[in-house]
């Protein structure tokens, strides 16, 4: 019986050891953060020339894995342009043929009439970044520049920096998962699985940024404004000449009948008060003395 009684014992003290040795390292990668990276210095625009650096994440108290950052500068390229042309449907199919033989495409567009009768639109394209330079030269060629601005962002540093965490965070998922094979009750499994849902959580949004990131670098956005020119007429000033006296004429018209609208009533006024003064004065008058020869 004693045997028995020491046995459990002993077999008690080895699962609870084993637990509080799984609890203890759930809490060790929950309380594991990447160290942010080490990035290489800013380039110009155009320097095209590798970033040879190695970048150390940390995945432990005393472990360290370093990520080779021999990246590519990462520019996600702009420009807008404003064209004045003079037929807008010929030049935005010109516009279009123009970024169908680049392998781009439109994203966005948006045409109207003005007030005058003249076509505008804006059209937002998307082409190959090693494309971009020579399709804004195509398309300047459509009509008259009017503006251009073209500008580069550098997300280099952001880029590398988002690779160094997806990898740290996928190591702890790892990690987690030969945790998760050594749990041996619900309370174990149910705390790994949670540190897991979290990691990969984590690891789903940084990947949805590379992935925009990458889709920005690869395709650069052009933004062009095409408009149609206002036509050019002599008439020397004779219509304008015309225009003048016939406003002029609506004025004096416009005028004239504000006025009569003041002079009617007090032209009815005078008129009450003359019809007074010259028909019933007279009778009253009469009237007074004939009481008076009484």
């Amino acid at each position: 019986m004693k045997k028995m009684l020491a046995i459990v014992l002993f077999l008690a003290l080895i699962t609870c050891a084993f637990s509080g040795c799984i609890t203890d390292r759930v809490s060790e990668i929950r309380s594991e953060e990447p160290v942010p990276a080490i990035m290489p210095a800013p380039m110009p625009p155009t320097i095209t020339k590798q970033v040879d650096t190695a970048m150390p994440v940390e995945v432990g108290a005393a472990d360290y894995q370093y990520v080779d950052t021999n990246t590519e500068q990462k520019i996600i390229q702009r420009a807008s342009l404003s064209i004045e042309v003079v037929d807008f449907q010929a030049s935005s199919n010109a516009l279009i043929l123009i970024v169908e033989r680049s392998d781009g495409f439109v994203s966005d567009s948006y045409s109207y009439v003005t007030g005058n009768g003249l076509k505008r639109g804006d059209f937002t394209i998307r082409v190959p970044t090693d494309e971009f330079l020579s399709v804004i030269s195509e398309i300047e060629q459509i009509g008259t520049v009017k503006s251009k601005h073209t500008s580069g962002q550098d997300v280099t540093e952001e880029y590398i920096d988002l690779k160094a965490r997806i990898n740290n965070l996928e190591r702890q998922e790892q990690r987690l998962l030969e945790i998760l094979d050594m749990a041996n009750n619900t309370q174990e499994v149910l705390e790994v699985e949670r540190e897991i849902w979290r990691v990969r959580g984590e690891i789903e949004q940084l990947t949805g940024r590379i992935n925009y990131l990458e889709n920005r670098i690869e395709l650069a956005t052009i933004s062009v404004s095409l408009y149609e020119q206002e036509p050019i007429t002599h008439s020397w000033g004779i219509r304008d000449a015309f225009r003048a006296a016939f406003e002029a004429f609506v004025s004096v018209i416009r005028g004239f009948i504000i006025l009569v609208g003041y002079a009617v009533p007090i032209l009815i006024l005078v008129g009450i008060g003359w019809l007074i003064k010259s028909k019933l004065m007279p009778k009253l008058r009469k009237g007074k003395e004939g009481k008076i020869n009484e």
